[in-house]
């Protein structure tokens, strides 16, 4: 087993969030599969047009600006930036 690289425990979420990007113009639905304070990780339909930086809205919780550490074929990791808002 490889030793754990991560600075933050990650805790299992499964709630209902957005994408946003383009000024607003254009939003996504996503799923938080997981959330440390520092970041989290997300299930999108589109993963593919995800940008590099974006704004993350969880539902009934936080806003988080964001920016993408990586993609694989279900899942995108981001690593939030500056302040949460809300």
């Amino acid at each position: 087993m490889t030793p754990e690289r991560r600075g933050h425990l990650r805790r299992r979420h499964l709630r209902k969030g957005k994408v946003v990007f383009r000024k607003g113009c254009s939003v996504m639905d996503c799923v938080v599969l997981d959330m440390h304070e520092s970041g989290a990780k997300l299930q999108l339909t589109d993963w593919m047009n995800v940008p590099d930086r974006l704004e993350l809205r969880i539902e009934n919780g936080s806003t988080h600006q964001a920016e993408v550490r990586y993609r694989t074929m279900e899942t995108v990791g981001v690593q939030f930036i500056g302040d949460r808002t809300a």
